[in-house]
């Protein structure tokens, strides 16, 4: 069996070579890589690199089309086909008019899959193209049934049945001893809480400041890192903290493989979102044992196997978070670690990630 794994997607930043594309993408990557113990994996993708190479039993193919041969894609379209695939999987629910024209190109019994990546249900003119489009889609891959509820509602997915709940990704990162990793980072605290995202309305750090700012009157040795890359709240962030800048520590941009000793050094992970496709950030901190505080929206719901380890609260709510600050402290938290990393290891890690979607496949 052939998998192809595709996007029609050019990505806004330049990238001229495969290595360092492929390395941003290590996320998901790893989950193909995995799936090559089951089937013949290929992946194409669009950057200033023509050519192919192979890596770890996977075929990654870089065409080079345009972006006006990605909106009307006979040419790539044909190119796919030449490579005879038995499923071709789609990363991104946008391109429905390019999933029709597939189609069209691709008949007999091959089986398409869209995988879904944060976006959300159409409300202008695609919305009825997308409805369309799902005539000839044979599952969708979300990383919450919750998600693709909304599209159901919308009438954008005909039927909830399509639906399959995979993360779809995972975390290259592991755990290590807790001490090295603190050499490194130079933390201290106890606890130590971790949050890592961009610092806008829908990641919501203020309401983290706010409630944590209340958590360290009643646990003054506890202390919060906040990693960012984006700065949009970075003023109303710095307000917060000076009424106390020693509980609170505003680290800014680090490299990315620099986060596997910051994932270590801290306890809990916790996040703010509104809404997230997946939440790399907590799955990256879950793959390193932090325990989870979230927000208690569907792809958290998941990750957490309904809240069961860690802990949920409502969007937006600085006295729920509070209170989960507070829980916190009474856990046996060597306990609850283990926990953590058993639910990455059964359901969010690459091998999780793979048979969990070679037996989506295998139902088609």
């Amino acid at each position: 069996m052939k998998i192809i794994h595709l996007s029609y997607h050019i990505p806004r930043l330049v990238f001229t070579s495969p290595e360092s594309w492929l390395k941003k993408l290590s996320a998901t990557v790893g989950v193909f890589e995995s799936m090559a113990k089951y089937a013949a994996i290929e992946a194409i993708y669009h950057i200033r690199f023509q050519g192919q190479i192979r890596r770890n039993n996977v075929t990654y193919h870089f065409p080079r089309f345009s972006r006006l041969e990605l909106v009307f894609p006979i040419r790539f379209n044909w190119y796919i086909k030449k490579l005879k695939p038995d499923v071709i999987i789609v990363h991104g629910l946008i391109f429905p008019w390019q999933i029709i024209m597939l189609r069209m190109i691709m008949r007999g019994k091959i089986k398409i899959i869209e995988q879904h990546h944060a976006e959300r249900p159409f409300h202008d003119l695609r919305q009825y193209i997308q409805r369309w489009a799902d005539r000839y889609i044979s599952a969708y891959l979300f990383c919450s049934l919750r998600q693709g509820q909304e599209w159901v509602e919308r009438k954008q997915i005909r039927d909830a049945r399509k639906i399959k709940e995979i993360m779809g990704t995972s975390s290259i990162f592991f755990p290590i001893e807790k001490e090295i990793a603190k050499s490194i980072t130079r933390v201290s605290g106890e606890p130590v809480y971790l949050w890592v995202g961009s610092l806008n309305i829908n990641k919501d750090p203020l309401v983290v400041a706010k409630a944590f700012l209340q958590f360290v009157k009643e646990r003054p040795s506890a202390k919060l890192y906040m990693i960012y890359e984006t700065a949009e709240l970075l003023h109303e962030l710095k307000e917060l903290v000076a009424f106390n800048p020693t509980a609170i520590h505003l680290i800014g941009k680090v490299n990315n493989a620099d986060l596997q000793h910051w994932y270590n050094s801290a306890d809990f992970i916790v996040s703010s979102s509104h809404y997230e496709g997946s939440g790399v950030a907590v799955c990256e901190g879950l793959s390193c044992g932090c325990i989870p505080i979230l927000t208690d929206i569907p792809s958290f719901r998941m990750m957490t196997d309904g809240g069961r380890i860690g802990f949920l609260y409502k969007v937006g709510n600085v006295f729920e978070l509070l209170n989960c600050l507070k829980r916190s402290l009474e856990l046996e938290r060597n306990q609850m670690r283990e926990f953590v990393l058993k639910q990455f290891e059964q359901k969010l890690s690459f091998e999780a990630n793979a048979k969990s979607i070679m037996e989506v496949i295998y139902a088609l």
